[in-house]
């Protein structure tokens, strides 16, 4: 995790002026994220409903032109069951990668594929959903805060460990303020997020609470 977020800060020290000199701009930001995952299992022998919490830490970073914008996401982190549930806890990990058309200047809307994967009993479980966005903002205070909402649904997808076919959907919202003056490049973010994933007698409910220090103006 330590290497991960060394690339990370590399790349949001060096990224910035060079693409500048393309007509690109870039952000890239650090978060913690606190979750909770409800996974209810209706296909097994004898049906399952678990809850776990723990924290996932990560990095986003947006490439963005005049029309278009690209968005890398990584975290990961470990969630664990009450103690006296006696349920095993998971390593997480969750990403995303998507491309973006900016429809209107406070409209964004994305295609790609988002995933998850985890460790169980009976081995590692992978989501993987392709999704479409649309993302929307708002301006409360201009160049000093905004808020957003972003919804998602899935196109198609599939789980692996046992292999099926998923769907799922969800929604994230959130505020956005500058620190320090007018010319900072450093933005705070607290967010909250809720996403919905299931299969046949399978189903998983995150629900996050997000804080985010980013470099750059958040698109």
């Amino acid at each position: 995790m330590r290497r991960n977020f060394a690339v990370l800060l590399a790349a949001a020290a060096f990224l910035p002026g060079t693409l500048r000199g393309q007509g690109l701009r870039f952000t890239a930001d650090a978060f913690g994220s606190q979750e909770i995952v409800q996974s209810h299992d209706g296909a097994a022998l004898i049906p399952s409903f678990n809850r776990y919490t723990g924290l996932l830490l990560g990095g986003e970073g947006n490439l963005i032109s005049e029309r278009f914008v690209a968005r890398l996401r990584y975290a990961q982190g470990r969630v664990t069951a009450r103690s006296d549930t006696g349920v095993v806890g998971r390593d997480l990990v969750e990403g995303e990668a998507l491309l973006g058309v900016r429809a209107m200047p406070w409209l964004t809307l994305w295609a790609g594929p988002t995933a998850r994967a985890y460790t169980t009993t009976d081995g590692d479980q992978r989501w993987l959903l392709w999704t479409a966005r649309a993302s929307a903002r708002g301006t409360l205070m201009p160049g000093r805060m905004q808020t957003y909402l972003e919804l998602w649904g899935a196109l198609s997808g599939n789980v692996a460990n046992p292999a099926e076919k998923a769907g799922g959907r969800g929604a994230d919202v959130g505020l956005e303020m500058r620190l320090g003056g007018e010319q900072s490049q450093l933005w705070g973010r607290l967010g909250y997020r809720i996403d919905s994933a299931h299969a046949d007698g399978l189903r998983e409910t995150v629900e996050a609470v997000t804080l985010s220090i980013v470099y750059g103006f958040p698109q």
